[in-house]
């Protein structure tokens, strides 16, 4: 039975009336030249004229010049019983001199009206996007995407909506635009900026990462293949594209943003290997390896093998590093690469600060451990926290647990780091400042963190030679971590000559091959053969 009617109901057209404007202030229609042929709401606060005066007037007059070929992008590809929105568009200012207004644009072909297009307009960006840098017809500088792109995803997570990465390569697209004259190759490249919009989620556009690769957020359940038809349509056929897909996790936005990066840097950094296997090759490896990840930690599913740091003066054991490791095959210096990119390094290095614990507890007495831990994780306050936590269930062995803090990137705030690194030695631990040398670490460390001892890079020590410029910088980075209070470690010793060499120079603690491989307990003695054992020269199998 149907419901019953109110006999105060309005007809169906008002009902439809209030429904509509409930979600836009102006609805409209188009066909599909573009022409107005309908429009009804508030006109005049968003274009300056009336409902009447609208009708046979170009759709593209509501909007900025910039975003004219957004709208032909739209109608171009828009398809039967399809909606595509709400996107961005600037709107054309009624009168000069007034501030630059957003509004947020909503297309819907329904099959009954042919070729007519319904629209709805509302003042004001998409939610998400007020922040977003706006665009002008071009593509987004690569620097701007991650953050657009954040803010659309965390938008999209709160509303719900499932969004994906998709990887463009257009190979040979350079080359065709460079054959072409001047205006023809810059209306090629605004016609494929403007699909590219077309096709984003909330028209956020794309960026070209790379000459020839572009990179956008859509919707999960957008089409690969109109994608690429309607790209190629853009370049005149010149180019065939190739497109590769990155899902994106639900209520993830931060560990998406950073799979997306190691997606992105991934493919611009393997180059024309890459290439050969194509975009969908590193996308789907990147997929892999994150589950992979994931599984291990959620398994505990990695070993921690432990390599003698001995003093140089003696040879006698100083203490013990931890190396994580994985299933055969598997890089710890990728995978823990990986793990920083997802920002899953703060679990994991709680993880192997639990393990180094664990084996404290059954280690000969007087056994002391260095376990790494990024400095990212340190600047964390909830790591850090825990760090305190877990190691104030055993205070007495914080003494045994040396803590060697590692960074592939630049720390932000080296007060804030030293703060937090005083409070660990006044607990008790020996810190270490690890890798120095290499990537993020400077002399600027030296002068703010006040640690133990300094790890001298292992790419400084595994080849130098008497004499060489090497020996040299070592020399004087140890004379001056001497004269700061702090003893030096050198790592990758492989050979007797060096090991005597690093010693010539003054350095405390040495580690490496020439002394003993990674061993599956911390237990160890020095023996003649240990000390004469030589490591296969450029093989680095830990992360430390």
């Amino acid at each position: 039975m149907p419901p019953a009617q109110d006999i105060h109901d309005p007809n169906p057209t008002v009902r439809l009336l209030g429904l509509a404007f409930a979600g836009a202030d102006l609805v409209f229609e188009v066909t599909n030249q573009g022409e107005i042929t309908f429009a009804l709401g508030a006109a005049e606060r968003l274009t300056g004229l009336s409902d009447t005066a609208l009708i046979g007037k170009r759709w593209e007059s509501l909007v900025g010049d910039d975003d004219a070929d957004l709208l032909s992008a739209l109608l171009a590809g828009l398809q039967p019983g399809e909606r595509q929105g709400p996107l961005r568009v600037t709107l054309k200012s009624p009168k000069a001199g007034r501030l630059t207004r957003y509004g947020s644009l909503s297309v819907f072909r329904l099959p009954q009206l042919g070729d007519r297009v319904s629209c709805a307009l509302s003042l004001g960006a998409p939610g998400g996007m007020d922040q977003v840098a706006p665009q002008t017809g071009a593509l987004m500088a690569p620097e701007n995407f991650t953050t657009a792109a954040t803010q659309m995803l965390a938008e999209a997570d709160r509303a719900g909506l499932a969004l994906r990465l998709d990887l463009v390569e257009m190979n040979g697209l350079a080359d065709s635009l460079s054959s072409l004259s001047p205006e023809a190759a810059e209306q090629a490249r605004k016609r494929m900026a403007a699909t590219l919009r077309a096709e984003s989620y909330a028209g956020l556009g794309a960026a070209e990462i790379a000459q020839d690769r572009f990179a956008l957020v859509r919707p999960a359940t957008s089409s690969n293949q109109r994608l690429e038809e309607r790209l190629g349509q853009a370049t005149g056929g010149a180019v065939k594209p190739q497109t590769a897909q990155l899902p994106l996790t639900a209520g993830s936005v931060s560990q998406n943003m950073r799979a997306m990066r190691y997606a992105l840097d991934r493919y611009l950094e393997d180059g024309p290997e890459a290439a050969a296997k194509g975009f969908g090759a590193a996308v789907e490896q990147t997929v892999r390896e994150t589950t992979r990840f994931k599984s291990i930690l959620a398994d505990s599913a990695f070993q921690l093998a432990y390599q003698p740091v001995v003093s140089l003066s003696d040879t006698k054991l100083h203490h013990f590093e931890a190396l994580a490791r994985f299933e055969a095959n598997a890089s710890p210096a990728d995978t823990i690469r990986l793990a920083e990119e997802l920002e899953l390094i703060s679990e994991f290095d709680m993880a192997v600060v639990k393990g180094v614990q664990k084996a404290l507890m059954t280690a000969p007495k007087g056994t002391k451990i260095a376990a790494n831990i990024s400095a990212h994780s340190l600047m964390l306050p909830r790591f850090f926290d825990d760090l305190v936590g877990v190691t104030a269930l055993t205070p007495s062995m914080r003494p045994r647990m040396l803590l060697e803090i590692t960074e592939t990137r630049l720390i932000d705030d080296l007060d804030r780091a030293n703060q937090l690194i005083t409070q660990l030695r006044a607990l008790g631990h020996v810190v270490c400042l690890d890798d120095f040398g290499a990537g993020a670490a400077s002399l600027d460390y030296l002068r703010k963190l006040e640690v133990d001892f300094v790890k001298i890079d292992g790419r400084y020590i595994q080849t130098m030679a008497a004499g060489s410029r090497d020996a040299v910088i070592v020399k004087h980075v140890v004379q001056l971590c001497a004269e700061l209070g702090m003893s030096t470690i050198a790592e990758m010793i492989e050979t007797r000559e060096t090991a005597d060499l690093v010693k010539s120079l003054g350095v405390n603690l040495g580690q490496g091959w020439v002394y003993a491989k990674a061993l599956p307990e911390p237990i160890w003695e020095p023996s003649a053969s240990s000390a004469g054992a030589v490591r296969r020269s450029g093989a680095r199998e830990e992360w430390g």
